[in-house]
């Protein structure tokens, strides 16, 4: 599923430009697309996967072109190979002793925050989901022993302390076995 180690990903404020700035982009760089469309509220989102100099190349290209309707946007050179199993409901992790559910007001930052998340700490992701039905937000589970769960979720506090995207964080430690079966 993965073509190469990098992504970026953007988010657009106008739907017209999306479609053409993803055409731009795969003719000037061999980038994969993995998402490339119309989200609530009026939104484009865009999701390219590839080498580093390629995503660098493309998404170059598409920020030459974009002019005003650039709402967010992250490029992760060294995706964690975890993140976009969790994002296409392939995630083959457990809820373990405890769970952090992180709340992000841009998919952007949902993707920036889960690279963190297990990245900086001994968890997994276990789940991820971003802007369908939920208004342009994103969510996502880590889950492992409580301290390094805790420490998961500082990470993502760091990460998105400046650019003012993070909604909630909740820890559940233990989660009740009801909870488990309706949720996971």
């Amino acid at each position: 599923m993965i073509y190469g180690p990098a992504i970026c990903a953007l988010e657009l404020s106008s739907i017209a430009l999306g479609y053409s700035l993803i055409d731009k982009a795969v003719k000037k760089a061999p980038v994969k697309i993995l998402e490339g469309s119309a989200l609530t509220p009026g939104k484009f989102f865009i999701l390219l996967n590839g080498d580093e100099a390629s995503i660098e190349e493309a998404r170059g290209e598409m920020h030459r072109l974009i002019g005003q309707c650039l709402l967010d946007d992250v490029y992760i050179p060294q995706l964690h190979e975890e993140v976009l199993p969790a994002l296409y409901s392939q995630s083959q992790f457990k809820v373990e002793e405890s769970l952090a559910i992180i709340e992000t007001a841009t998919i952007c930052s949902g993707f920036l925050s889960s690279d963190a998340a297990v990245k900086n700490a001994d968890v997994h992701l276990i789940d991820f989901k971003i802007a369908r039905g939920i208004g342009g937000k994103s969510y996502f589970f880590v889950t492992g022993k409580l301290e390094e769960v805790a420490a998961s979720v500082e990470a993502v506090n760091g990460i998105l302390s400046t650019r003012g995207t993070l909604l909630r964080t909740e820890i559940i430690a233990r989660p009740h076995d009801d909870f488990l079966t309706h949720f996971f």
